[in-house]
């Protein structure tokens, strides 16, 4: 749609717009019939570790290979932010995606409703192209948009200038309106453009790029951020649950979630990382329960940082974080690396100590522990959950049972051991089981498409 006001700073010519336009309209209109899956991220994997993390410049510029392949983890060919198993897509990056810079000057019309998705569409279509040469691109595609949020309650503190200028917006085309009447209209023009901008923009990439995981980055939110409260339980405000539920259209448009579980640095010391991602991923569950798609996928995005700090996450941290998604029946993790922790030497030489010594074994205990869990349990057709009465349950080696040996020559670590009966009891204990698509019965023993 056109915009209704000439704020528009950085607007791309309407030809290039109309060019591409038919092209989008197509594949807009058609229906996928190669969806993503419930299924393992990758075969016989029920939790994988993603590393999204641009690396690379530590081995370009300090000469610091941070080899991450010794530890069972999905990687970019070079590490790069952007390739075949994940690519990320920042605002910048993806067609003309509206919003305000921090002195308010609009970029491509500022708001949603004042900018035209058409030309978004077009220059996404070539964006997607460019970045996913490969038509069967599978791996993961996430969007972050982080100026403004879909939805109108969201829009807090900075982001209350997308509330301002949609009510000045309606205003400017109905100056006799009374307050309350602007006020409705401004939300009402605001959330839809928003829907139709963000569900338009997935369509588009599940049209092109079918298998790829779509989703938004930090989708849903849990805003339990009430960090100092003195009976703090981390649990999503009943407000916030109530605003997410109203997004189904997202989730049932999504094919996967990929919420933040990024550690603020006031948890750092604290006792209360554990309940503060515990309620985040499964705000997730549920809103993905709320979709009715059995295959949508939970892949919660972590640091290995304190967020904004250079301060590295303790191995009980990794264990809250970590643990606690593979625990609640996650898909897998994303590990986010900022650019500013590897611009040094120094930077990049602590992070390999760290994959080496702290994380890449926590990583291999996890995602040991899953598999072992779904054979054990879930016949290797599910994954495996934990059950609603044993909140503190973890997919973690019994370390009587398991140890985590150096190969020698400098290769992959190995786990050696064997599950015991008491290993096994608990689990089935403590733990049940969520079938891959197309299984079902108590341990996924029975396949059939219903």
């Amino acid at each position: 749609m056109r915009p209704f006001s000439p704020e528009v700073s950085l607007h791309l010519p309407w030809a290039m717009a109309a060019h591409w336009l038919p092209v989008c309209t197509l594949f807009l209109n058609l229906i996928s019939m190669t969806q993503g899956s419930r299924d393992p991220v990758i075969p016989n994997q029920p939790f994988t570790t993603i590393w999204n993390a641009n690396t690379e410049w530590c081995v370009k510029k300090h000469g610091v290979d941070v080899d991450i392949s010794i530890f069972d983890v999905v990687t970019n060919p070079g590490q790069t932010f952007r390739g075949p198993n994940m690519t990320i897509f920042y605002s910048s990056q993806l067609g003309t995606y509206p919003y305000y810079t921090s002195a308010g000057e609009p970029v491509f019309g500022g708001l949603p409703q004042n900018a035209s998705l058409n030309t978004h569409l077009a220059h996404t279509f070539q964006d997607i192209v460019a970045a996913m040469p490969e038509p069967h691109f599978s791996g993961l595609a996430v969007i972050d948009w982080e100026a403004w949020r879909p939805r109108w309650a969201f829009n807090w503190d900075t982001k209350d200038i997308y509330r301002q200028r949609s009510r000045a917006l309606v205003q400017k085309q109905h100056p006799d309106w009374p307050a309350p009447r602007v006020e409705a209209a401004a939300q009402g023009q605001f959330e839809e453009a928003a829907e139709e901008w963000m569900a338009g923009t997935l369509k588009l990439g599940q049209a092109l790029r079918p298998q790829g995981l779509w989703g938004f980055y930090n989708f849903p939110e849990c805003y339990n951020y009430n960090f100092k409260s003195p009976n703090y339980t981390g649990q999503c405000p009943l407000k916030i649950r109530v605003q997410n539920d109203q997004l189904g259209w997202l989730w049932g448009q999504s094919r996967a979630l990929y919420p933040s579980i990024y550690l603020p640095a006031a948890l750092e010391g604290t006792k209360q990382a554990q309940m503060y991602v515990q309620h985040r991923v499964a705000e997730a569950f549920r809103v993905a329960a709320g979709a009715g798609d059995p295959k949508l996928l939970v892949l919660p995005y972590m640091q290995i940082f304190y967020d904004m700090t250079d301060h590295f996450l303790p191995p009980e941290e990794l264990e809250h974080s970590l643990g606690e998604s593979a625990a609640q029946g996650a898909a897998g993790v994303v590990l986010w690396v900022s650019w500013a922790n590897t611009s040094t030497k120094e930077s990049c030489q602590a992070i390999k100590d760290y994959v080496d010594t702290t994380l890449g074994p926590s990583i291999l205990n996890v995602t040991s522990g899953a598999r072992l869990c779904s054979q054990v349990l879930c016949s290797g057709h599910g994954r495996c959950a934990r059950r609603p009465s044993y909140p503190k349950a973890r997919l973690i080696l019994n370390s009587t049972s398991f140890s985590i040996k150096p190969t020698p020559g400098g290769g992959p670590l190995t786990l050696q051991g064997a599950l015991s009966l008491e290993d096994q009891l608990r689990m089935a204990v403590e733990f049940e089981c969520r079938c891959y698509h197309g299984w079902k019965g108590t341990r996924c023993e029975q396949w059939g498409m219903w």
